[in-house]
């Protein structure tokens, strides 16, 4: 390994010097250099950066805890930025959402903010999922699609993309970008456009990175899972080489990382696929396999997704508060006629690509049969996860329209093949069980770190309870008239917002009413920004929502967000149960905790902002873990149970 210390902002020959020189260069960017251009000296953010400079130059694994408004991300860019010329390969930065790779990757964002700041140019890239790009070969076929809404606009726009990415195009549908997106059944070892493709073109501009490579979750994760295997067929992996990682919104990862690793079983894309095959279906043969295969994925998906709702109704919710059954995911029932409607299908789908095979054999050498092998990919994809839903050793849910299936146990982020020990792993959020979550990745050694935000709270915050348990949608309104509106009231399902409509909406309050579901999200959310007296109803706005100033003068917590047990959260209790421990201490309450800080941290957002967290439910207050949760309200707040303290905490003039 080469070590490229003359691209370091300091003189480091060795480790030790390395180790040494980054942490007194961090104390000078951000006591000295920072501060003269205009920024805060933030204890809280350069706590953190040591500590991530740390883990990095130790090779470790870290959470790092921050509440909102540290500055976390300047915390890790500058020790990445130091540790990957170090080392002579990127960082990766992962985030769990596009919003913050904007905020990292644009012009304006915070990685060339730093770069221009403290004349580093640093060199990032950001790495999208190779299914943003459109694949070439699919749209010379485009005159098959002709029946799709909006298909005339896509071609005149694929025939013009200099780089194939949807994010150029971000109207068109998912059902028309699926037809034409990249996927990974494609044939691209023998495509004659191999390496000259809008995919390549953008990985290899990528690749070249010299400091950072900003990508999501579900790219981190992809590659790790797969890197093995694709370098062994000759393939190029995913991302780049990298010497560490910094996991952003890194509460996420667990979910991610399961669902990587399982199969995701579209109805809609099985129709479509067996479709598209019915072109090629000139034989007797071929057509009555394609004709059996229909039928039988018909079959199984009516049983699964009525099976799921079954499971659904029959849900039974856990006596700790408010825990809804998930609108997200739905049980599947494995029973008897599910189970046998699945080895028809997987039977069925052998039939099909027997007969596919001996279509490919027959047009050798020609466009059909790399088209015909794409399309064995996407089947190779169902019979997979048929395999896996077969198994004890799954856990199978349906989301939407999808049937979802990934394993009980999924692999460790760490061992053969994956992540090699001393590759840094730094997860950096405002939310973290450090605990919990290194039993659920299966993380044996880590370090952790916590810190509070950067305002004064004591001074900023007030955190009402009510004196006695009451009707909680009267609680509500009785802080929302304290408050004069200015509330965002976090709710833990759609079900309980549409119960708070149904006996709001009639009374013709003085505010104006937002309720998740009555419109666009981001509308609703602006609108609630510009509408100093509204009121917004949710369940989905727990984070990732940042409205500084007036119109966010209150957070009001019906109910603590337990976990609803879906069938993940469900596997994860049998777990615990099996270890011999309490499953709701286990993972109940610490998933209760993410969301509850998350929640927690939509109040305050700027040192200029004064608001009031109202935590109504007081079933906790007798729980042995009853001081984990007011841990996480604001910190030195006063606490009150009186309505006239609330009222005027925050002075009406706000709202003008």
């Amino acid at each position: 390994m080469q070590i490229s210390w003359t691209k370091l902002p300091f003189a480091a020959r060795n480790q030790q010097e390395f180790s040494t020189q980054l942490t007194d260069w961090l104390g000078r960017v951000f006591y000295d250099e920072l501060p003269a251009r205009g920024y805060e000296v933030r204890e809280e953010q350069i706590y953190t950066a040591f500590r991530m400079a740390r883990a990095l130059a130790d090779g470790t694994t870290l959470f790092a805890e921050a509440g909102p408004g540290t500055g976390k991300t300047f915390a890790y860019l500058l020790p990445a930025v130091c540790y990957a010329r170090f080392k002579g390969k990127p960082v990766l930065v992962a985030s769990a959402t596009g919003v913050l790779q904007a905020q990292l990757g644009n012009p304006d964002g915070d990685i060339q903010t730093l770069s221009r700041l403290l004349h580093l140019d640093i060199d990032a890239r950001v790495a999208a999922d190779p299914g943003e790009y459109v694949c070439e070969i699919k749209v010379d076929r485009m005159f098959t699609e002709q029946h799709l809404k909006g298909w005339k606009a896509f071609q005149d726009w694929a025939g013009k993309t200099a780089t194939g990415a949807r994010t150029e195009v971000p109207e068109v549908a998912d059902e028309l970008w699926g037809h034409f997106g990249w996927d990974p059944s494609l044939p691209c070892d023998t495509c004659n456009r191999r390496g000259h493709c809008h995919v390549m073109a953008a990985r290899r501009q990528y690749r070249e990175a010299g400091d950072l490579v900003v990508c999501d979750h579900r790219l981190f994760a992809r590659d790790l899972l797969t890197r093995a295997d694709r370098q062994e067929g000759r393939q190029m992996p995913f991302l780049p080489a990298y010497s560490g990682v910094v996991l952003d919104e890194g509460h996420h990862l667990p979910e991610t990382w399961q669902r990587i690793q399982g199969f995701q079983l579209s109805a809609r894309r099985l129709k479509n696929t067996l479709e598209l095959i019915a072109e090629y279906a000139d034989r007797p043969g071929l057509s009555y396999a394609l004709a059996e295969a229909r039928r039988a994925s018909h079959e199984f998906l009516v049983k699964a997704l009525a099976g799921a709702k079954r499971a659904s109704r029959e849900f039974v919710t856990t006596t700790l508060a408010a825990a809804q059954p998930g609108e997200g995911k739905r049980d599947v029932s494995r029973e008897g006629a599910v189970m046998a409607a699945a080895e028809r299908l997987v039977r069925a789908v052998a039939g099909l690509q027997d007969e596919m095979s001996t279509e490919e054999a027959m047009n050798e050498g020609h466009e059909v049969e790399l088209t015909l092998r794409a399309f064995q990919g996407r089947l190779d994809d169902v019979t997979a996860a048929l395999a896996l839903f077969r198994s004890e050793q799954s856990v199978p849910w349906v989301e939407g329209e999808d049937l979802w299936v990934v394993p009980r146990r999924p692999l460790t982020l760490f061992g053969p093949g994956r992540l090699t020990p001393g590759t840094p792993l730094i997860f950096s959020s405002a939310t973290l069980e450090p605990g919990y979550m290194a039993r659920v990745l299966q993380l044996k050694e880590y370090d952790a770190s916590k810190v509070g935000v950067p305002f004064d709270l004591g001074e900023q915050a007030l955190v009402y309870q009510p004196p006695a348990d009451g009707d909680e949608i009267e609680q509500t309104l009785a802080v929302i008239r304290a408050m004069n509106g200015r509330t965002l009231v976090l709710l833990n399902s759609l079900a309980e917002v549409r119960r708070y409509k149904q006996k709001l909406a009639p009374l013709a309050l003085p505010w104006t009413l937002l309720f998740e579901g009555d419109g666009d999200r981001g509308a609703m959310l602006e609108r609630f920004r510009s509408d100093l007296s509204s009121v917004l109803f949710g369940s989905t706005f727990w984070e990732g929502v940042d409205v500084p100033g007036a119109s966010l003068s209150c957070c009001a917590i019906p109910h603590l967000p337990f976990p609803a047990h879906d069938p993940l959260i469900r596997e994860r209790r049998a777990q615990a149960e099996a270890l011999g421990e309490d499953p709701t201490l286990a993972v109940d309450v610490p998933e209760m905790l993410l969301k509850l800080k998350q929640g927690a941290g939509r109040l305050i957002r700027t040192t200029q902002d004064r608001g009031v967290l109202a935590l109504l439910d007081r079933s906790f207050l007798a729980e042995p873990w009853a001081d984990d949760v007011l841990d996480v309200l604001p910190e030195d707040a006063e606490r009150t149970d009186d309505l006239e303290r609330v009222a005027g905490f925050a002075p009406l003039e706000q709202a003008k």
